[in-house]
């Protein structure tokens, strides 16, 4: 979507269209109307960044559990907006209204009006705080104190900082969320350390919360450049920077480096974008990926540095750039294997299921450096068994928890397919919050 100018008369017309639905929705249905849309300065009302915040605002407003009357969201290029009918005293939904738009930083572009059973708007208190200098916005725009291109700026940083932080907290949650799941076969989970020695659930914690500011600044480096070449440049430069941070809180064990270059891409897809690039943030990613690939996979053949980079110059397989060279596949399986699981099973074993998709079909080049060839085929077979027993939730538990054993007597750790699970739940987590 590419942000458009509205001209004076088409906001005028869009404000009587807007009073109308209110008027009738009241009509029909009753209660008290909450009706929310973007606050934006100038004649582009509509971009990606603003939609993305509104509807970060439509799901603050879902998470209070109301059950709306009627639900109208209503997307023009002179701006989202949306009504509710609720049954909630005009008062008190006011106090919410305020709560919502002070709870979010982006949340001084949210107008989040309410009008109650008498068709009377009820009013804001307090004034709300200027976009530029933090004085009351009312008398700074009576005074006409901050030119138009100041305020436009100053929107404009507020969404993007808004976007970078909302994604990384995503990131940051897929990783923990991954990491605390119980039980994993032969990884660090809430019961155990898994195959290994050197680390525990609190190492992964400490490396996930290292790696909020490079998952921030993914997202900016994609907001900032549309070209794939520069961007994957200054992104690679990060993820080497993110991978010092990540030792140093680790005490120098690697815990995440395949999660940093694979949601490094995606984020950074993510706000490509955001940016106005019309593509979707998984074809954006899959093409940064491609950049040098060639390049990087002659010097992995000559010189291999890393396991990955051994596994890929003896057998071929390329891992985690392979993946994301193919546009994440099997993250994209894993994901939808989570939705299709957790309509019969409790979340938890929903995505143990969905790791276990993964582990049957995933050539792992952790499974490869740890056990070889025989390391690798035991657990695809075995994840296999496991998922054609009968989707019962304890007898589940069981077989992974015995699989868990047979890993760790092994030292087998599927750490590939522990990735996968990390991007299966941050492309879950970000379900539809794309405009």
């Amino acid at each position: 979507m590419k942000p458009c100018e509205v001209t004076l008369s088409q906001m005028l017309e869009a404000r009587e269209r807007r009073a109308a639905l209110q008027q009738d929705t009241l009509a029909e249905y009753g209660g008290s109307l909450l009706c929310f849309t973007m606050n934006l300065a100038g004649p582009v009302k509509r971009s990606p960044l603003a939609d993305f915040a509104f509807l970060a605002g439509e799901r603050m407003i879902a998470a209070r559990g109301w059950e709306p009357r009627q639900h109208i969201r209503l997307c023009r290029p002179t701006g989202c907006e949306a009504v509710y009918a609720l049954d909630i005293p005009a008062p008190k939904l006011k106090e919410a209204a305020i709560s919502m738009e002070d709870a979010l930083s982006v949340g001084r572009l949210f107008d989040m009006d309410v009008i109650g059973p008498d068709g009377i708007k009820l009013s804001r208190k307090e004034q709300r705080p200027c976009l530029v200098c933090g004085g009351p916005a009312a008398l700074c725009a009576r005074s006409r104190t901050h030119g138009l291109s100041a305020v436009q700026a100053a929107a404009e940083a507020l969404l993007a900082d808004f976007a970078a932080d909302t994604l990384a907290a995503a990131a940051h949650w897929a990783l923990l969320d991954e990491a605390c799941l119980t039980p994993k076969p032969g990884l660090v989970d809430g019961a155990n350390a898994g195959a290994h020695q050197d680390m525990d659930l609190y190492t992964f914690e400490k490396s996930a919360a290292a790696l909020l500011p490079y998952f921030r600044e993914a997202v900016r480096l994609g907001l900032e450049n549309a070209a794939y070449a520069p961007a994957m440049a200054s992104l690679r430069q990060a993820g080497l920077e993110a991978e010092q941070t990540m030792l140093a809180a680790t005490g120098g064990v690697n815990t995440h480096k395949g999660l940093i270059y694979s949601l490094g891409l995606l984020l950074c897809g993510l706000g490509q974008s955001l940016a106005g690039q019309e593509e979707n943030y998984i074809l954006h990613a899959k093409r940064l990926a491609g950049v040098g690939l060639e390049e990087a996979l002659q010097n992995a053949k000559r010189a291999p540095q890393s396991h990955g980079e051994r596994i890929y110059s003896q057998t071929g397989l390329l891992g985690a750039r392979g993946e994301a060279a193919a546009g994440f596949p099997t993250a994209v399986k894993t994901h939808v294997a989570l939705r299709a699981t957790r309509k019969s099973l409790p979340e938890n074993e929903a995505r143990i299921l969905a790791l276990l998709s993964s582990m049957a079909e995933l050539a792992d080049t952790n499974l490869l450096h740890r056990g070889g060839e025989a390391g690798l085929k035991f657990v695809q077979g075995e994840a296999r068994r496991i998922l054609a027993l009968e989707p019962d939730a304890q007898r589940l538990l069981c077989a992974v928890r015995e699989l868990d054993a047979a890993c760790i007597s092994r030292g087998l750790s599927p750490g590939g397919s522990a990735d996968m699970l990390a991007l299966a739940l941050f492309l879950d987590r970000v379900e539809g919050w794309m405009p």
